[in-house]
């Protein structure tokens, strides 16, 4: 489901920045690793790095589950949530930050003509408890979680379908959103400063290494 939040009528025309959350506007790991460590801890899965963790953000809880519990995944599916609830969200609360001159760039642009938007791997609700804790919902016009599809592809593809803009991007951290923009048609751009590993980005995809860069970028390629 996509929300509304300025009023702004569907299918108008407009320039649109559709961003990731997790890597790209928020510093997850300031209360994501936490969360996955009391988690796993309570249900007697050590051993995962905190590289191993902070390499999970991004990615939709269904495969988080999979990815700590293998063949058990099905039994452990309704425990894994119950907790992820109670820690994540705590830690959220408390913990949640922006990564450096976010607000200002999104500030910016707004005032420079673009709508902004979100599509994310998350729920609807959480999605909307990050950007309050973040204290920038009043930034975003349109919000996209995920979709029964699961992927992000699915969920962009939906997101663009009802707002149908003259342009678009996609801004995120890991190849979720690039391979995202790919299927849909729209250009990617890369926050190397967010969770993406060695290699998800190769040296022909525009990146940024700041959000604070992200303005004259989208300038080079609208």
């Amino acid at each position: 489901m996509c929300y509304v939040f300025w009023g702004v009528p569907l299918g108008s025309s407009r320039r649109l920045v559709v961003f990731d959350v997790d890597g790209t506007l928020n510093r997850t790991e300031e209360y994501a690793v936490p969360a996955y460590k009391k988690v796993l801890s309570e249900m007697g899965a050590d051993g995962f790095t905190d590289e191993m963790l902070r390499d999970r953000i991004g990615a939709v809880f269904a495969d988080d589950i999979r990815y700590f519990f293998g063949s058990r995944a099905e039994e452990k599916k309704e425990e894994f949530e119950r907790l992820i609830r109670k820690y994540w969200m705590k830690e959220m609360e408390r913990k949640a930050r922006t990564f450096p001159h976010t607000e200002e760039t999104l500030r910016e642009l707004g005032a420079k003509g673009y709508s902004l938007a979100i599509c994310s791997n998350a729920e609807n609700e959480e999605i909307g408890l990050a950007l309050r804790a973040l204290k920038i919902r009043d930034y975003f016009s349109f919000i996209q979680g995920v979709t029964g599809e699961g992927t992000k592809t699915h969920s962009l593809r939906r997101l663009l379908g009802e707002i149908k803009p003259e342009w678009a991007v996609m801004v995120g951290d890991r190849f979720y959103d690039k391979e995202a923009a790919r299927e849909n048609g729209i250009p990617f751009i890369a926050c190397l400063y967010g969770y993406g590993r060695e290699g998800e980005f190769s040296e022909t995809d525009l990146s940024i290494t700041k959000i604070r860069q992200l303005p004259s970028m989208l300038e080079k390629i609208k």
